[in-house]
């Protein structure tokens, strides 16, 4: 079956990638505070999905290991920065490659902090950083397409 896409085709199809990267780049920052504020309400880790740098800043300041209050700025800056990224991709996609930049960033950190972090504490270590791991994944593979979309789509002079 042979398909012919027309160029508005493909322009519309590299536009709902640019916008696939957006949603789920601020998606991921809603289920970041929505893990915080959980954890601030019950006191628990049972949200199955967080970004990872407040994450293991919560872990560590609830564990002791890091003093608390520090934990809660860095987390506090994180999002900051992280929303202001997440504004400035919205607004202009030419930024989605600073919101892929980030988010690998993120990724990163959550690596080390199940193969360096965690491994201190064997009791802490819990099989749902593998579905993390999985998300994360996912989303960076939204946003590479986000970038690619967004640098043919430029390419196309629109």
């Amino acid at each position: 079956m042979n398909k012919n896409f027309t160029k508005e085709d493909i322009i519309k199809k590299h536009e709902t990638n640019v916008k696939s990267a957006n949603t789920a780049f601020t998606l991921v920052g809603v289920l970041g505070i929505i893990y915080v504020i959980r954890y601030f309400i019950t006191g628990n880790f049972d949200f199955h999905f967080s970004l990872s740098v407040p994450e293991m800043m919560l872990k560590l300041g609830h564990g002791g290991t890091v003093n608390p209050y520090v934990a809660y700025g860095v987390t506090a800056v994180f999002f900051l920065v992280y929303i202001l990224v997440t504004v400035l991709t919205v607004r202009n996609p030419k930024f989605i490659k600073l919101g892929l930049a980030f988010y690998t960033l993120d990724f990163l950190c959550l690596l080390f902090f199940m193969f360096v972090v965690l491994r201190q504490f064997p009791d802490s270590f819990s099989d749902d950083l593998y579905i993390e791991v999985i998300i994360h994944i996912f989303v960076i593979l939204f946003l590479s397409m986000g970038v690619y979309s967004h640098g043919r789509l430029k390419k196309t002079d629109i």
